[in-house]
C-alpha cells in the first residue's frame, strides 16, 4: 500500500511565509500537476516519520484536503547545517505514466572471493536509474553476488532486470566486484618489486660478463 501524506493548500506564499511555516513545524512545498501547480504545506513530523531520508518510495498518495492525488517525490531540499528538510517537490502521476527514477541497489549472497579467497566486496553502484511505469516503481533492485570470485566484477550487462524496467547507458557500469584486501595488495606489490630487482641484477650480471 502506498505511503499517504496529509497536506493543505498554501494561500500565502513567499520566502517570509516559508520561514514562518518552518518555525511552526511545517514544510512548504509544491505539487507539479498535469495542469496547474499547487502550493502546499504539511507537518515536518509526518514527513520525517513516513519518508525521512528514503530516496525511492514508488507512488506516494497525497491527501490534499480530502482529494487523493498520486505522486512521486521529485525533490527534497535539505538544510546543509541542520540536515532537516526545508522544501518538498511532488510530481502528480498516473499509474501508466512512464518515469525515469533512481532505484536503490541491494546486494545479496556472500561472494566466493570473500568466503574462500579472503577478498572484500566492493559495492560500486548504489542506485540505478530506470524507466518504468509509475505503478511499478520498485523500492529496490536486488542482485546476487554469491558467484563472484576474487577479481571478478558484476556489470549491468551480466544481470536481468525485473520485467518492465529499462535503462539507458552509453557504457556498461560496474555494480560490484571482489577486490583483494590492502594487505594482500601490498604483499603482491612487494613481490613484484623483488622480482623486478632480481631480473635487473641478473641483467647487470650478464652485461658484466660480456664486457669481461
Amino acid at each position: 500500500m502506498p505511503i499517504q501524506l496529509t497536506m493543505e493548500k498554501r494561500v500565502n506564499l513567499g520566502s517570509r511565509e516559508s520561514r514562518r511555516l518552518r518555525r511552526a513545524g511545517s514544510l512548504p512545498g509544491i505539487i507539479y500537476g498535469q495542469g496547474s501547480d499547487i502550493s502546499i504545506k504539511m507537518t515536518q513530523a509526518e514527513f520525517m516519520s513516513k519518508i525521512g531520508y528514503s530516496r525511492s518510495l514508488g507512488i506516494v498518495e497525497l491527501n490534499l484536503e480530502g482529494e487523493m492525488l498520486k505522486s512521486i517525490i521529485k525533490e527534497v531540499q535539505w538544510d546543509t547545517l541542520t540536515d532537516e528538510p526545508v522544501h518538498l517537490d511532488f510530481q502528480q502521476v498516473s499509474d501508466d505514466q512512464l518515469l525515469t527514477v533512481p532505484v536503490p541497489i541491494k546486494l545479496f549472497g556472500i561472494p566466493l572471493g570473500v568466503s574462500i579467497e579472503g577478498g572484500i566486496l566492493d559495492h560500486t553502484m548504489h542506485e540505478l536509474e530506470v524507466t518504468v511505469r509509475a505503478a511499478d516503481i520498485p523500492s529496490e533492485i536486488s542482485f546476487d553476488v554469491s558467484e563472484l570470485n576474487l577479481g571478478d566484477r558484476l556489470h549491468l550487462s551480466d544481470v536481468d532486470l525485473p520485467e518492465g524496467l529499462t535503462t539507458d547507458f552509453a557504457f556498461d557500469p560496474v555494480i560490484a566486484g571482489v577486490i583483494a584486501p590492502k594487505a594482500l595488495l601490498v604483499k603482491e606489490e612487494e613481490e613484484e618489486t623483488d622480482e623486478e630487482g632480481t631480473d635487473e641484477e641478473a641483467a647487470e650480471g650478464g652485461e658484466s660478463s660480456s664486457e669481461e
